[in-house]
């Protein structure tokens, strides 16, 4: 059988048609199978789909009546023993005129229908086997070199369609197991893009009441306390995760991710029973707190009284030093926990406009003696016209002296502190930036808790104080809508930093 040029140019056409047609792989290659079969002559066909490895994972049979037991074995000894092997281990096409006289030709109990001559191309993709074409006829000589080029343009091109089926076939099931993990998700999630809910996963339904995609996200419920949520973390960009307060006063901590061309994605975790725990922490803190001052004023005045004795021995006297020593330090702790109990329930305190260069250099004054002791060189860097900031006073001198007073703690003799001011549309930044012995990572996540405390650098103690300046800090300055953050290198030092919203147009004089 002699094959013209033009009925091989149309079969390549229409096998480059068909495999463009559809990514599914059995009714591609059935196809493409056919036509092959169809234009050189070929008595039956066979199509084998190889992984990395060379191990068939689909085929095509020429003896369509077997059995899928016998079908298996047969592929695996044509694959070890057979033509089909010695194709797949030399990368080449190969032309048997003769099945009889080929000694690669593997000879089975059923091959009497086959015998003949045969043809074997590779389907090559990138230099990788990822297929095997195989024709056969009865009839001795039959393929010449015609069908042989013939075969391997189709195998090229079923090549490329095979890789490309085999990746959209991954990316799809990828896809699916992804939908189905976060539709599995015990948490709410969902997908916002251009202020529209796109996806919502079943948790979503369940716990948000959100059955509709494709709506806006003001027409949910809470939707609008979201939008303006969002809306704050992508003007603020070192922040992933804020709380939320939903209409029926369940709170939650809302992180976001996003993906490109997608939308943002908006996780939900239920916080509420740990505001509820807080507040109840809180509230007993405050109440013991309370009840502990009259009995501790009691005792250091006590104390206090007994020190003007004249008939204490040299021990009595630093006993009772040590009560006094010790009553302070409850007496600050106590302080502490109301002051920080009055900040985060928003009592107290007026709020007025603030030079916080004014404010800044108050604080150093009150800490000159334990900086020239210390001989730590300290700068300030202001620029001129710094926005004012509404704040109380007292409040904003406690944040600048607690970042002060820490960075003096933890920076070594003749080190440096240096203080920055900066203008950030609508709000200004400060930072106090040290060279002490730094903040391991782990322990970075934990600074503005309550009465976390970071060990020496040799972790035989704990710094002295109580844990809890950090923790007024976030509490005041969230409480006039700013933020927190803080940046560390073990060995080289810390920055301690904060936002806070400035007045429109105003200026420090």
């Amino acid at each position: 059988m002699v094959i013209e040029d033009s009925t091989s140019t149309e079969l390549l056409y229409t096998v480059s048609k068909q495999l463009n047609s559809s990514l599914d792989l059995n009714e591609v290659l059935g196809k493409v199978l056919g036509l092959t079969v169809q234009a050189t002559g070929a008595g039956r066909g066979s199509l084998f789909l190889l992984d990395e490895t060379g191990n068939v994972v689909r085929q095509i049979l020429a003896r369509p009546n077997q059995s899928p037991e016998v079908s298996r074995t047969t592929v695996h000894r044509v694959m070890k023993e057979g033509l089909a092997g010695w194709v797949y281990q030399h990368r080449q096409p190969a032309l048997v005129t003769d099945t009889t006289k080929d000694e690669r030709w593997v000879r089975l109990p059923d091959d009497k229908d086959i015998m003949g001559a045969a043809l074997v191309i590779p389907l090559l993709y990138q230099d990788q086997i990822n297929g095997l074409l195989a024709l056969h006829h009865k009839q001795i000589n039959f393929f010449t070199d015609e069908h042989l080029s013939l075969a391997i343009g189709i195998a090229g091109q079923a090549a490329t369609a095979v890789e490309n089926a085999r990746l959209f076939t991954q990316v799809k099931s990828e896809h699916e197991a992804l939908y189905a993990l976060i539709s599995g998700m015990p948490i709410p999630v969902l997908l916002v893009n251009d202020e529209r809910v796109v996806f919502r996963n079943r948790a979503a339904e369940q716990l948000l009441l959100v059955y509709e995609v494709d709506v806006p996200l003001t027409a949910i419920a809470g939707g609008n306390e979201l939008n303006l949520a969002l809306k704050h973390l992508r003007t603020n960009g070192d922040t992933t995760s804020i709380e939320i307060r939903w209409p029926d006063n369940r709170v939650f901590n809302v992180s976001t991710n996003y993906v490109s061309q997608h939308g943002m994605v908006v996780a939900f975790h239920d916080i509420t029973y740990l505001k509820e725990l807080d507040d109840m922490k809180s509230l007993f803190v405050e109440t013991v707190s309370h009840d502990l001052k009259s009995p501790l004023s009691a005792i250091k005045g006590y104390a206090t009284v007994l020190t003007f004795s004249k008939d204490l021995s040299d021990r009595d006297k630093a006993n009772l030093a040590s009560i006094l020593q010790s009553t302070e330090k409850m007496q600050a702790l106590i302080e502490n926990l109301l002051d920080l109990a009055e900040i985060e329930a928003g009592l107290g305190g007026h709020v007025e406009p603030c030079d916080i260069v004014e404010i800044t250099q108050e604080v150093i004054d009150q800490y000159q003696l334990r900086i020239e002791e210390k001989e730590i060189n300290l700068t300030t860097h202001f620029p001129q016209g710094l926005v004012e900031v509404m704040a109380d006073p007292m409040r904003l001198s406690q944040v600048v002296g607690n970042y002060i007073s820490n960075a003096i703690k933890y920076t070594p003799e003749g080190g440096r502190i240096i203080i920055r001011g900066h203008n950030q549309g609508p709000e200004i930044s400060l930072e106090v930036s040290d060279t002490g012995m730094g903040i391991p990572p782990a322990a970075q996540a934990q600074l503005f808790q309550k009465f976390y405390r970071v060990a020496r650098k040799d972790g035989s103690e704990l710094v002295e104080g109580t844990g809890l300046g950090l923790s007024i800090v976030k509490a005041i300055i969230e409480g006039y809508g700013g933020r927190v953050w803080v940046k560390s290198e073990v060995g080289i030092g810390s920055t301690f930093g904060c936002t806070l919203p400035v007045i429109d147009g105003k200026t420090a004089s």
